[in-house]
């Protein structure tokens, strides 16, 4: 074994996982641009549509003032929009008692494999299934399995800066793919 980790999470890393999956991630860059694109596309149909029935006059053209702001503050809010909708989801998760994460977790890496062990559950994956790992603030490491699974590694599961930044040339050497935020 390379390194064996002791992980402790609560509602506020799986949060902060979350909003970063959503808001800086290249998946949910991705999501977010999608629908940004899809509400300007609906705005000028909807603009289009208007001003046509008008008849392209000079007050069809004033009426289109408040769809223009109101897609401004849609555009400008999307994101602080998504992270209010993702609290009330992990309150909702929280009420019926099934998160989306174990808050004990043992995390071993090997040469060719690394394991994490939870109190209901054991996953043995190799390094080629990872698909990106991200770096925050070096603060806390996300291993992407793909778009929807992640594990979380926090600082605070490393003993020391000098183990988390030998953890990091390691992983480097496991995945192509290390973002850094």
């Amino acid at each position: 074994m390379i390194f064996n980790f002791h992980i402790e999470l609560n509602d506020k890393d799986y949060l902060d996982y979350n909003v970063f999956w959503s808001t800086k991630s290249p998946y949910g860059k991705k999501q977010i641009l999608g629908l940004r694109i899809f509400i300007a596309v609906a705005f000028a149909a909807v603009a289009f549509l208007s001003l046509m029935s008008n008849g392209f006059s000079a007050n069809a053209w004033l009426g289109m003032i408040p769809y223009v702001i109101v897609t401004v503050v849609l555009e400008l809010l999307l994101s602080k929009f998504f992270v209010w909708v993702l609290k009330g989801h992990i309150k909702s998760l929280k009420s019926k008692g099934k998160m989306g994460y174990s808050p004990i977790a043992d995390m071993e890496f090997y040469e060719e494999t690394f394991i994490e062990t939870t109190p209901d559950n054991k996953t043995e994956r190799k390094y080629s299934a990872i698909e990106r790992v991200s770096v925050v603030d070096d603060k806390i490491i996300y291993i992407h399995v793909n778009n929807i699974m992640s594990y979380i590694l926090p600082f605070s599961s490393f003993e020391s800066k000098e183990q988390f930044d030998a953890f990091l040339a390691f992983i480097k050497t496991k995945c192509a793919t290390i973002d850094t935020y």
